[in-house]
């Protein structure tokens, strides 16, 4: 019986793969979780590969704390957003394979986001 190394590695550590596009890796890791700050997909984006326990504040470049009202959900994982930064506060659980307008308290209040 062969001895097979299970060890996870972190996408872009493997040779070959430093090139890879956020849509391709979003396939490779099991999906994503892909924000908008417009309804229906308009306006600036954000894709999330992994969980962020801080979406920023503005107007850093990489602000989007508070800012999403729409969101996409690739692949076949389900996906937790958090009205608290370090997955704190209201949870709302984002199926695998929807998307949709944000509503209620999620509109522009998502801080945080993670795998579920």
């Amino acid at each position: 019986m062969s001895n097979i190394n299970q060890q996870s590695q972190d996408l872009f550590a493997i040779p070959g793969v430093n090139n890879l596009d956020q849509e391709s890796a979003a396939a490779v890791s099991g999906g994503a979780l892909q924000l908008s700050s417009g309804f229906n997909g308009t306006g600036a984006r954000r894709t999330l590969l992994g969980g962020d326990r801080n979406l920023g504040t503005p107007p850093r470049a990489s602000g989007f704390n508070n800012v999403a009202s729409w969101y996409q959900v690739t692949g076949s994982r389900d996906w937790f957003v958090y009205t608290g930064f370090n997955y704190t506060g209201d949870r709302r659980r984002l199926r695998a394979g929807s998307k949709g307008n944000l509503s209620g308290s999620f509109n522009n209040t998502v801080s945080s986001a993670r795998p579920a």
